[in-house]
């Protein structure tokens, strides 16, 4: 049998396709950490523009008469306000339904904050705490807080990320008559639920992958990678020549779609990551970690209690021999 021919009828018994099963295993158990980062703050800044809506205080509900201070009127109004604060630079709403913006300073510190403009009272920091944090998760998600390295080491994750899906359809295949496994996920099958999860997720959402991954080699080095992802794509050296890449953007900055409905269902897709994380985790748990514990358990068996001899070899039973007791006609000499 060829080469060829046991790869259609039965890949798992080539050599090279084991390497690459180890390699594919064991580089996702160590890439394990930072996968869940990068999927985990991705889908948070998912969120940002929700975020910004509810948690930015930069709305107000005049009443219908109310009558806003403007000029030197709403100065004064900040200044007794901000009283121990220097009040700096000022933008007035452009709306009637929108808060004055101002930043205030003290101490070489500066505090952007809302004001509202009817009321004369302050309306808390432009940037509350959960805006904060999803900015922190932002720069963790582009920098990994790292600044200039962190990109740069996000860049080589980009690289292995692709690497992992390539081969892991590779890997997919199961040969000519499994060819459909990987493909649903049924109830009957020789194969775990976690299993079938971790091929099912990883063949139909390998689109994503390749987006994200590519995309993000594109983002953090655009003049060495750019020209070379373009002439593969079909020669093309200006931006607008390449469809290919262009879609892998906005895939991978979930452009495509409009609408709450869009925005969750790239919210649920960003997990995908995840999900591959885990299944393969528990897969690799229960095929090997789980087996080898409960190994030295089968191997020593329970003791028993031995066998009676038989045979030639068996030693013979000696018979013996009780004394009499003394009675009539049991005595000496009689």
């Amino acid at each position: 049998m060829t080469l060829w021919q046991r790869w259609v009828r039965a890949p798992q018994t080539l050599l090279p396709r084991r390497a690459l099963f180890q390699l594919h295993l064991w580089s996702g158990l160590g890439f394990g950490l930072y996968v869940l980062v990068i999927g985990l703050s991705g889908s948070a800044l998912l969120l940002k523009s929700p975020f910004y809506t509810w948690f930015e205080p930069k709305n107000v509900t005049p009443a219908p008469e109310a009558v806003a201070l403007d000029g030197n009127a709403l100065r004064e109004r900040m200044q007794e306000v901000y009283a121990g604060f220097n009040v700096g630079f000022t933008f007035p709403a452009t709306e009637r339904t929108r808060a004055t913006y101002v930043v205030i300073e003290r101490g070489g510190e500066y505090y952007p904050h809302y004001f509202d403009q009817y009321n004369g009272v302050d309306l808390g920091p432009s940037n509350p705490p959960p805006i904060k944090a999803i900015e922190w998760l932002a720069d963790l998600h582009d920098d990994l807080t790292l600044g200039r390295l962190g990109r740069q080491l996000n860049g080589w994750g980009a690289l292995l990320f692709v690497l992992m899906s390539l081969s892991g359809l590779i890997l997919w295949w199961q040969g000519r008559t499994r060819w459909y496994e990987g493909l649903m996920i049924r109830r009957q099958s020789a194969h775990s639920l976690w299993w079938q999860l971790h091929a099912f997720v990883g063949f139909w959402c390998l689109l994503l992958m390749l987006a994200w991954g590519v995309s993000g080699l594109q983002i953090t080095y655009p003049r060495t990678l750019g020209p070379l992802l373009r002439w593969l794509e079909g020669g093309a050296t200006g931006a607008d020549q390449a469809p290919v890449l262009r879609l892998f953007r906005a895939i991978h900055f979930a452009r495509l779609g409009e609408g709450s409905m869009a925005r969750w269902g790239w919210i649920v897709l960003s997990f995908v990551p995840v999900v591959l994380l885990v299944s393969g985790t528990v897969v690799w748990w229960q095929r090997v970690v789980r087996r080898r514990l409960m190994l030295p358990r089968r191997a020593t068996p329970p003791p028993l209690r031995p066998a009676p001899q038989t045979g030639p070899t068996a030693v013979p039973y000696r018979s013996v021999p009780t004394r009499a007791r003394p009675g009539p006609g049991n005595h000496a000499g009689t």
